[in-house]
């Protein structure tokens, strides 16, 4: 009896990672032409986009920050530097216990001022307003009582000014030219009604007015890990999903709203930790039963640098709090799962993100402890799983590998033929316990969904790598 269960989970298992990595291959074939053709006519984007700089829309940047004092100063200094034509910079103080708001109010020498604030979606009390124009740029700090992320951010959408939101992550910093990047969907297209940006990990950038000085050579094993993957999800899933509207995550780091869409389904909700996926799946639900065409769209080319973990602690509290929130997004939506109704999203997006996201780290998990019940039963066949693993690690390394390569062809952004051997190395190794170490902590969000479903777990934050350049430098 238990050889014949142990056949069937087996053969479940093979259609899990045959169905797994058909998708994958697809969304890689399907990146690097698109992605190939989108380089072939950048120069003719770009001279475009000389001849046509004052069609523009403007665009509220709201940055929600709790215990930022290190780094958010920082980031406002990469928003003066953007090439925008009309953008207005709003933080808002989420109740920090450090002195967040002080070196913001003492860095740009802010002024208190009494400003009324519209409640066009639910949030807590303001406590005060701090505002001055920057060279023409209007930066307003708002502090708040503390409500966590997304009732910041239902803040931020009550004090814009204008039609257009980006929501922005206070250690993240943008490059240059990403708000003219992560725009031009809307223009180009009026039924857009939000656009994901590009996240690029930013520990081993030296960055300076939002433009990239120097890349070092990623030292630390976790950063390098990461890095990889970033580029795998970036370059490859979400192109594809780009191409039929089936994107239901844009990343709380970097995104842009319409401001209007999102009053209409009520802001972000204050009952999740994964607010910024759940804003998407509230659009496409609400759109889709309405029968209103629109498009939430993804721009590879809106580049915004973030900081990821460098301790297996922190990186740990990161994928419990991404897969709590993934778990909450799916859940208050399950009625779109495989519901025609819902078109493409239903019926293959969801149940992607069902299958391969929300319980792909418990058959992750659960197929380890089958290997070796197996083994001590009796019942595995060695040849036969050293084959099936090889043909998957395999599999997974020319993913990474192809990742690693279509991001230096497009970007550039790998400094050396080192530092480029170096992550194609690694994209062998993260095979061999990286990926299971994450399958396993986002396992944890599972067990500990009650007691950490409202709790928001913070990185330890780093400085940027500014001043440990322009030290090297200086020796040189």
């Amino acid at each position: 009896m238990l050889e014949i269960i142990i056949g069937y989970i087996n053969i479940f298992f093979m259609y899990y990672i045959f169905i797994y990595a058909v998708v994958f291959f697809i969304s890689t074939v399907y990146s690097v032409l698109q992605l190939n053709e989108s380089k072939r006519k950048r120069g003719f984007s770009e001279a475009l986009a000389i001849d046509n700089k004052e069609n523009y829309i403007p665009i509220s940047i709201l940055v929600p920050a709790y215990n930022e004092e290190k780094t958010v100063n920082d980031c406002i200094e990469s928003l003066l530097s953007l090439d925008y034509k009309e953008f207005e910079i709003i933080v808002i103080d989420d109740g920090s216990n450090d002195d967040t708001s002080k070196v913001i109010i003492d860095k740009f020498k802010l002024k208190r001022v009494a400003r009324p604030i519209r409640r066009l979606v639910k949030c807590k009390k303001e406590e005060f307003v701090y505002e001055r124009f920057i060279n023409n740029i209007k930066l307003t700090l708002v502090r708040k009582e503390n409500g966590g992320k997304a009732d910041a951010l239902n803040m931020g959408i009550n004090v814009s000014r204008y039609p257009l939101f980006v929501s922005l992550d206070a250690d993240s910093i943008l490059q240059y030219d990403s708000l003219t990047n992560i725009v031009a969907p809307f223009m180009e297209d009026d039924t857009t009604i939000a656009v994901g940006g590009n996240i690029k990990v930013a520990n081993q950038v030296v960055l300076e007015n939002g433009r990239v000085k120097k890349i070092l050579p990623p030292k630390k094993l976790l950063v390098i890990f990461q890095t990889i993957e970033y580029y795998r999800v970036f370059l490859t899933t979400r192109v594809w999903f780009n191409s039929f509207n089936g994107n239901l995550i844009i990343s709380g780091a970097f995104g842009l709203f319409k401001k209007s869409c999102a009053i209409n389904v009520g802001g972000y909700d204050t009952n999740t930790i994964g607010e910024d996926m759940d804003l998407v799946v509230k659009l496409h639900s609400f759109y889709r039963k309405n029968k209103i065409k629109y498009n939430i769209k993804y721009a590879y080319d809106a580049i915004c640098w973030s900081q990821v973990p460098e301790t297996f602690k922190d990186l740990k509290g990161q994928r419990r709090r991404w897969h709590i929130g993934l778990m909450t997004s799916l859940f208050n939506h399950k009625y779109i799962f495989l519901n025609p109704k819902y078109g493409f999203v239903g019926i293959f997006s969801f149940m992607y993100f069902v299958v391969y996201e929300l319980f792909s780290c418990v058959i992750d998990i659960f197929g380890l402890l089958i290997i070796i019940v197996s083994y001590f039963a009796g019942y595995l066949n060695i040849k036969f799983l050293a084959t099936f693993l090889l043909v998957y690690i395999l599999y997974s390394v020319i993913i990474s590998v192809t990742s690693v390569m279509l991001e230096n062809y497009v970007f550039r952004h790998i400094p050396s033929i080192t530092t480029l051997l170096k992550l194609i190395l690694f994209s062998i190794v993260e095979s061999f316990g990286y990926r299971q170490l994450c399958s396993f902590y986002r396992l944890t969000g599972f067990i500990g969904y009650k007691k950490y479903k409202n709790k928001w777990n913070k990185i330890t934050r780093i400085k940027q790598n500014r001043i440990k350049y322009e030290k090297e430098t200086s020796k040189e």
